[in-house]
């Protein structure tokens, strides 16, 4: 995996022109590789965390963002780890944590946890969570999960363990190295997910156009109410709407569901997902969808994605963001 920020999306960030972002690579010695081939645009030379670091410059406090929902094939997993490597991108250094017992994040980063200490070690056994931690590459660290990671429910009754403070402990002394932490939960409800819950930043929820889909949203923003009742905390929420296709019924029933709903209208994020086959061919070949500097919707989306989350400047002004007119738009047309 070699993930790259390409000089025409570090130009578009920064809001200079891209022979600007090349003279600071050049006047600071900051590495980059070059576009090859006769005729290629500046803009798609590249470079990678190290430099990205010193280039954007980021400071602003630490966060946790939990991915999940109660419902399986959502994407949940492919935007999370697309999510972590465009934050890398942008110069913070990462921490993924897989508790989805499954391992898919895990296996999209392609580390086989068998012989590594999961979630569950830390819990049961008192390891710590420096011993779970896998370099991916520069700026990226995971945690990884396997099948005992089922068990973490039944760790947490037995032991005792105080929901609110089963990883808000942990996750606080994690951001004095990391300057954000991505969750991958599992799909479905427990102690583990309500830990978690209760002890990140913000809860994001990507959503699909089937009805079932929306089924598990309504699981999980009850949920998360209910947390919030019982202890008396607020927790972020955002939805996300991933897969979308404009062309289909589903997709427009679905977004139109969610945008005349009375409690996720104010959580929906401004940015969409749309459906491409990129996600799955990245995975399929040990990639991130990151590794090619070719433009392309999916690349667009995540970023659009990422900055929005972390609140990383304005977000690009050549695709339409603005929640409001576009959904009082779609709502119009389907009047």
């Amino acid at each position: 995996m070699t993930p790259k920020m390409t000089i025409r999306d570090a130009a578009d960030f920064l809001g200079i022109a891209e022979v600007q972002v090349h003279k600071l690579l050049l006047d600071n010695d900051l590495p980059f590789s070059a576009s090859q081939g006769k005729g290629r645009a500046i803009g798609l030379s590249h470079f990678s965390y190290s430099t990205a670091k010193k280039i954007f410059k980021l400071h602003q406090s630490p966060k946790a963002i939990a991915f999940q929902i109660v419902k399986g094939g959502t994407g949940k997993t492919s935007i999370a780890s697309a999510f972590a490597v465009r934050a890398n991108l942008y110069g913070l250094k990462v921490l993924c944590i897989d508790l989805d017992q499954q391992g898919n994040l895990s296996h999209t980063f392609e580390v086989d946890a068998e012989s590594l200490p999961v979630m569950v070690d830390i819990l049961a056994e008192d390891y710590a969570f420096t011993d779970a931690i896998t370099n991916i590459y520069p700026g990226l660290d995971l945690i990884a999960s396997r099948i005992e990671n089922a068990l973490i429910d039944d760790v947490i009754k037995l032991k005792g363990l105080p929901l609110d403070q089963v990883y808000r402990t942990p996750f606080a002394k994690l951001k004095q190295d990391y300057d954000l932490i991505v969750i991958d939960c599992p799909p479905n409800l427990g102690q583990s997910v309500a830990a978690v819950t209760l002890a990140v930043d913000m809860v994001v929820s990507p959503v699909v156009p089937e009805n079932f889909a929306l089924s598990g949203l309504k699981i999980t923003y009850n949920t998360i109410r209910e947390l919030e009742e019982a202890y008396s905390t607020n927790i972020p929420f955002g939805i996300v709407l991933n897969k979308h296709d404009a062309r289909t019924i589903l997709s427009q029933d679905a977004l139109q569901t969610l945008i005349n709903h009375h409690n996720y209208r104010s959580n929906m994020l401004q940015t969409y997902v749309r459906t491409s086959q990129e996600f799955p061919n990245a995975i399929a070949n040990g990639q991130t969808i990151f590794d090619s500097v070719k433009p392309s919707i999916a690349k667009s989306d995540i970023d659009h994605l990422t900055r929005e989350i972390l609140g990383l400047g304005s977000l690009p002004k050549n695709k339409n963001n603005n929640k409001t007119s576009r959904y009082l738009k779609l709502e119009n047309s389907l009047a």
